[in-house]
């Protein structure tokens, strides 16, 4: 007997999902913050923490913090589901609607994630690739929408790895045009200048809306994200979520990081503006192409392979970036999140040494 006959031909044909672990003395590859939580702040969390019973069960659901996002957003706590991160509800949201079959539309380029559950699930993916300069297509994704009756349209926004946003318009117009879901991934959406569509799961049962404590909130190691949408949609995918996976670790340190978002809107700024620094200092380098982003992260290319730049950026200089090449559409790019002052002139110094070491 071969074991593999039990199971699903769709997960046999799929990877595992990996990021490049290597070490380096700067990382800039999983998009992360460069800032940790201020220690005086990390020890106020765990002396309150240690107080609490560690012997008993959490809540099945969140809902201090559902309660607190309340009242943050404007919106009802039933509106809000929280998770070990949002990667988890990506797979609750499809779980809850795809089966065989069922059409799922996916601009192209994006994160993997969202083929792969897609993939397990047997749906027929549609996919609407990005115009040459990398931003969405949208006419095309709305006519595609369209003619969806039911299923699922997934768009990140501001979409990994390119960073491009969709407009709120085409947002506002697929959700009257189509009978499919919405899943708009915001997971960077404060480190863009376009706001959120967060409000309009008021009015829109059809729209669901993924964050994220990883990125502007610096708490990628302890996985906290959550769902918005209406009531109506909320309490249906509620249903799918698997009980008991939020930390209370993680919740009680999310609840007090609410507490300082001044702190974290101060970071998100300062990254703003490493990001455009980095992108003008890597532009004024001779044949290398940025694309422009809305996140804490952006693509670049240069006249070289990309695992080639990748390559000698990792073993000479010690500077860790993603190799996005292997995405459709993404043949030569790199991806590089914002750091710290000092990481992002070493990356830049590091980005010179390397492309005239190589062109001589």
């Amino acid at each position: 007997m071969d074991v593999r006959d039990n199971f699903r031909k769709s997960v046999l044909d799929l990877a595992p999902y990996a990021v490049s672990g290597h070490p380096a003395k700067i990382k800039l590859n999983q998009n992360e913050s460069p800032f940790d939580i201020p220690e005086s702040l990390k020890k106020e969390i765990i002396d309150e923490f240690v107080c609490k019973s560690w012997n008993r069960y959490p809540e099945v659901f969140s809902v201090a913090l559902p309660q607190r996002l309340s009242e943050i957003h404007g919106i009802p706590a039933d509106s809000f589901i929280v998770a070990n991160g949002s990667n988890e509800l990506i797979y609750t949201v499809a779980i809850s609607i795809v089966k065989e079959g069922t059409e799922v539309l996916i601009p192209q380029p994006t994160f993997y994630f969202f083929e792969k559950i897609s993939k397990i699930l047997g749906a027929n993916i549609k996919k609407v690739y990005a115009d040459k300069k990398l931003n969405f297509e949208e006419e095309e994704i709305l006519e595609t929408a369209r003619n969806m009756r039911r299923g699922l349209v997934i768009i990140g926004s501001p979409n990994n790895p390119t960073g491009k946003s969709i407009s709120r318009g085409l947002i506002v117009e697929l959700l009257k045009s189509t009978g499919a879901i919405v899943l708009l991934d915001e997971a960077y959406i404060e480190f863009s200048d376009k706001p959120s569509a967060v409000e309009l799961v008021k009015s829109n049962k059809n729209l669901v809306i993924l964050r994220t404590f990883s990125k502007a909130y610096s708490l990628a190691g302890l996985r906290m994200g959550y769902l918005v949408a209406h009531p109506e949609t909320a309490f249906e995918i509620l249903k799918v979520k698997i009980p008991f996976t939020v930390n209370p670790l993680s919740e009680f340190t999310a609840l007090k990081l609410l507490e300082h978002r001044e702190l974290f809107a101060d970071r998100v700024k300062f990254l703003k503006e490493q990001r455009a620094w980095m992108t003008s200092r890597l532009r004024a380098l001779e044949g290398v192409r940025v694309i422009d982003s809305d996140a804490n992260f952006f693509l670049f290319s240069t006249p070289l392979p990309a695992a080639k730049i990748f390559e000698e950026l990792l073993e000479r200089q010690s500077v860790l970036v993603r190799d996005v090449s292997s995405y459709p559409m993404l043949e030569k790019y790199l991806r590089v999140n914002a750091g710290s002052e000092e990481e992002s002139e070493y990356f830049v110094n590091s980005m010179q040494k390397c492309l005239e070491r190589l062109s001589v």
